[in-house]
Parts: C-alpha cells; structure tokens; sequence
C-alpha cells in the first residue's frame, strides 16, 4: 500500500516545490541573442548617463565661449543657433535664453536673415514645450525667400516635425490623412547640401510606407556602422525601430530601440523617445524591472531637461507602471502568503510521511528478524528432515540388500535343492543296484566305506561359503569387528567360512560340529534350534561388541536349510542300514 500511495504523494511534492521556486521568481521574457545583448548593454550604460551628462555640459560650456569669439553678426547668430540646439535636448529653459539672444540680435543688427534663424531655434524650444500651435504659428511666419541652404535645410527639418506631430495628435481621420500627405510631400521637397543619412533616412521612411520593410532596413543599416555622430546614430537606430514596428518584429524593435537608447545616453541626451517607448514595450511584455528603470530614467531627465511634452507623458507612463508594478508585488505578496501556506502544509506533509516510513521501517525491520527467527527454525526442522530422510534411504538401501539377498539365496537353494534331489535319486539307484547285484551285507560294507556323503557334505560348504561370501563381501570384516579380538575369524584363501573338521571324521559329526561352532560364533540368539544342543551366548563365549549383523533372520534360515539337509542325510543312512 506504501509502494501504490508513493507516486501520488511525490507528485504533490513537486508541485509544491514548483509553486516554491515559482514564487520567489522574477519574470524574465525571453529575447533574442542580440536583443538581450542590447538590454545589457543599455543598463551598462544607464550606470554611465552622469558622466556622458557632465560631458554634454562640457560641450555646451565650450559652444558657449565660442559665442564671444565671433567675428560678425551673422557668425555670432549661427554660434548662438548651435548653443541653443545643443540646450534643446538638454535643457530647455537654457535654450529658449540664447533665441532670446538671438532675438536682441536680430532687432540690433536689424537683420532679417538673422530673425529667421532665430525662428527656427524658437520652433524647436516650442516643440520641446509642447506648444504645437505656438510652434507651427512661428513656422508659418517664417519668409523662405533668399533662404541660405543652411536655413532651407533648418526649415524642411522643422517642416517635417510640425508635420509628424499634427499626423499623429491629429483625432479626425480627415484631419490625420491630410497631415500625412503632407509628411509625404515634405519628404519629396529636394533639401540642397542635406546629409547623405538623412536623405537615407527619408528614403527609408518612403521605402517603409509602401511596406517594403526588408528594403529600408537593408538601406539605414549600413550607416549604423559609419560611426556618426551619436544624436545622428540615435535618429538611424529611431527610424529602424519605426520600420520594425510596422513589419510587425518587435524583438528587432525591441533592439533597435535600446541601440538608439545606447546612442542618446552617450549624446548626454535629456529629450528623448527611444528609452520611453522602450520602456513601454518591455511593460507590454511584463519585463516590469527593465521597465520600471527605463521610464524612470526617462521621466528623471524629462524633469530637468524641462521638456513639458515629455513630462506628462513619461509621467503617466511612470505611474502607470507604477501601479502594474505594484499589483504585481501585491500578486507576488498574495503568492508568497499562498506559498507559505503550503510550505507549511508540506512540511506537515512531509514530517507525516516521515514518521509513516520510519514507522515501517520498525515494523518491517521486525519483521525481518522474526523472519530470520522462521528461517533459522525452518533450517533445523529441515536439517532434521534430511537426517531422517537419509535414515529412511538408509533403511530401503538395507530393504533392497535384503530382498536381493533373499532374491539370490532362494534361487541359489532351488537349484541346490534340485541338484541334491538328483544326487539322492541316483544314490537310491546305486543303493538298489547294490542290493539286487551284491546283496544286502555287501550294501552295508559299502555305506560304511563310502566317501559319497562326505563329498557331498564338502560340496555343500564350499557353496554355501562362496555363496553367502558372494552376497556379503564385507561378512568376515564385520563379524570379526562385533567380536572379541581372540574370537576373530581368520580368513581363508579357498574363500570358506569356518575352519575345516578334524580329518578322518565322521560327515554328520564333522557337519554338527560345523554347525555349532559356527553358531556360537554368531550368537544367533535365543529360538535356534539346532539337532544337538548349541553353546548358549554369554560373557565368555566371543558376545558382539555392538548389536546387529546384516541378516540374521537371513542366517536362521541358513541353518534351518543345513540342518533340513542333513536331516535327509541321515534318514537315508539310517534306512540303508
């Protein structure tokens, strides 16, 4: 029942443990190679954006100073426009002070060239404010005749920018298709002495809007390895974002945009988009971590780059994510109570499975020993069984010995009985052809005188001896081993028994003695009759050493056959005679 019960129980285990090492994670999505080494890369250099600040304040210091060195009117104009660019991004309340500038400029110098320059460095502080009208206001009171290609070049940029942003504010339909036309036109207008990138950069935007993605990625990537300058390389790394995003890849999206992050901190960049749609598309993706730091970030250098249209922006996004944050630490929270919860019902779990299996473990280690007590029992009943199974084998191989025995002596006598049958019928036959030829006192002479029965008597113990020493080989050995050392038989090499009569003896008298002292050899025991009176077994005759000989009802009919044979004998003698 413990074997059936434990899968489900360990199943349980792991499910709790999952739900541990669950709880205690962090969600981290999975991004491609380059991407998560761009993310890397990007919070390497968030650690960084202090001194790539300090450096960008370094340069406007530096611009700042060129100011003083300018050598007209016009060329202090263009140094105090570069200032207030540099400061746009930066800060914005620095840059609207040098257009003030440059606005005192052009109504000392009275300088018409001058307050188009100074326009154009105004439509861009208002931009950064998020006075969309104000700016495009300005714009429209900007006069492109006798435009130098610089300022041409100033005003298509501010054209295209009025332009994106009304497209994409814009809430009627109508309203956002006709600000969209215009982006395209824009696009189209021929800028002389414009970058190579950033007519790349157009041709990309064009190449996109007819949905020809592969293309206009193929088109700004290579400028990306040209080592621009870092706000120029941001625009690129910008600009492949939007193309990705319209393909559809947000993992390449995802890249693009921290590559255009890495680009704006290295510019010392406070104003800016990457990072901040950045953070929204990890949110979207609830890397709320990353997230979290990069709004962060973005918001941080919104508030001092005083840049009104990223402020609210970064900051609802900010809170926004604040709050996702912070319902996902309450979810994280409520998992963990959960989890404590069960750790403890697991703990609970485990110290009662514990306890189960140390408890049969006792019962199973005791019932091993009293198996082993049953083993050990069973061991000595069948030792026991094998002693009297091999007694038992001994007793039929003695069963079998004695039925051979028997066997062999029973057709041994038959044959001797038939044998002495014919040797009587032809004695009878010379005991009649004595009688009738010679007559009756010449029969007698010749009883006395012959050898016949003497012969026979000799025949009878050499069979007899050879026989039984046939059947029983080991016969003497044993007997001599249940008697007294001065009983032994010694044994005789014409293989006989008993050692021979006196010689000249009568054959009956010589038989008895035989017979007698070959019984008293063997004790046979009480109810052995013999014709004349055998010796008694006692303490002085020879007794066994130890009970048993091989056969001895075998050897009682033996001697009941010798003394059946020599009864004949001596009834034809006495007859004769």
């Amino acid at each position: 029942m413990m074997l059936r019960t434990l899968p489900a129980r360990s199943g349980f285990l792991w499910v709790l443990l999952a739900c541990i090492s669950l709880a205690g994670c962090t969600r981290h999505p999975k991004y491609s190679l380059q991407t998560e080494a761009a993310l890397e890369r990007l919070g390497a250099e968030l650690s960084r954006k202090d001194r790539y600040q300090q450096w960008r304040q370094a340069q406007n210091d530096s611009l700042r100073r060129e100011v003083a060195r300018a050598r007209n009117a016009g060329d202090r104009a263009w140094r105090l426009f570069a200032v207030s660019q540099n400061y746009v991004t930066y800060q914005l309340d620095s840059a609207a002070y040098y257009v003030d500038r440059l606005y005192r400029l052009a109504a000392s110098a009275g300088s018409e060239d001058i307050r188009r320059i100074a326009l154009l460095a105004d439509i861009d502080v208002w931009l950064g404010r998020g006075q969309l009208g104000l700016a495009e206001e300005l714009f429209r009171r900007i006069d492109t005749a006798g435009m130098s290609s610089a300022e041409y070049a100033a005003w298509h940029s501010r054209y295209s920018s009025i332009a994106a942003r009304r497209a994409a504010e814009a809430e009627d339909g109508a309203v956002r298709s006709a600000w969209r036309d215009t982006v395209v036109r824009v696009r189209h207008i021929s800028v002389p002495g414009q970058s190579e990138w950033t007519q790349a950069r157009i041709a990309a935007a064009a190449l996109r809007d007819s949905g020809r993605f592969a293309e206009a990625v193929q088109l700004l990537e290579p400028y990306t390895a040209r080592n621009p300058d870092y706000q120029e390389l941001a625009l690129l790394y910008y600009g492949l974002a939007g193309i990705a995003r319209a393909w559809g890849d947000d993992d390449l999206r995802l890249y693009y945009l921290a590559e255009s992050s890495v680009a704006d901190l290295r510019a010392g960049t406070r104003s800016y988009a990457s990072l901040y749609d950045l953070a929204l598309l990890l949110f979207d993706r609830k890397d709320y971590d990353r997230a979290a730091a990069y709004m962060g970030s973005a918001s941080d250098d919104a508030m001092h780059c005083r840049s009104m249209v990223r402020i609210p922006v970064s900051s609802s996004a900010a809170v926004k994510i604040s709050e996702a944050i912070s319902s996902n630490i309450a979810q994280r929270q409520a998992m963990m109570t959960t989890t404590i919860w069960l750790a403890g019902v697991f703990l609970v779990v485990l110290i009662g499975i514990l306890w189960y299996v140390l408890w049969q473990h006792r019962r199973l280690r005791g019932n091993h020993r009293q198996l082993i007590d049953m083993s050990a029992q069973l061991q000595a009943k069948n030792d026991e069984m094998q002693a009297k199974n091999d007694h038992i084998r001994e007793i039929n191989g003695a069963l079998v010995d004695s039925n051979r025995i028997k066997d062999r002596y029973v057709c041994h006598y038959i044959d001797l009985s038939v044998h002495y049958i014919k040797q009587i019928d032809t004695f009878r036959r010379e005991v009649c052809r004595v009688a009738r030829n010679k007559g009756v006192d010449e029969l007698v002479r010749w009883l006395n005188t012959s050898q016949a029965v003497s012969g026979e008597y000799a025949k009878f113990y050499q069979s007899f001896d050879s026989s039984f020493l046939d059947i029983f080989p080991q016969f003497i050995e044993q007997v001599n081993a249940l008697l007294q050392p001065e009983s032994h038989f010694a044994p005789r090499a014409d293989a006989s028994l008993t050692t021979a009569a006196d010689s000249g003896g009568h054959p009956a008298r010589d038989y008895r003695q035989r017979t007698h002292r070959f019984a008293a050899q063997l004790c046979l025991g009480d109810g052995l009759y013999l014709p004349h009176q055998t010796p008694q077994c006692g303490a002085g005759s020879g007794q066994f050493r130890a009970a048993g000989v091989a056969d001895r009802s075998l050897i009682f009919r033996i001697v009941y056959i010798i003394r059946g044979v020599d009864s004949v004998f001596k009834t034809l003698i006495c007859n004769a005679i």
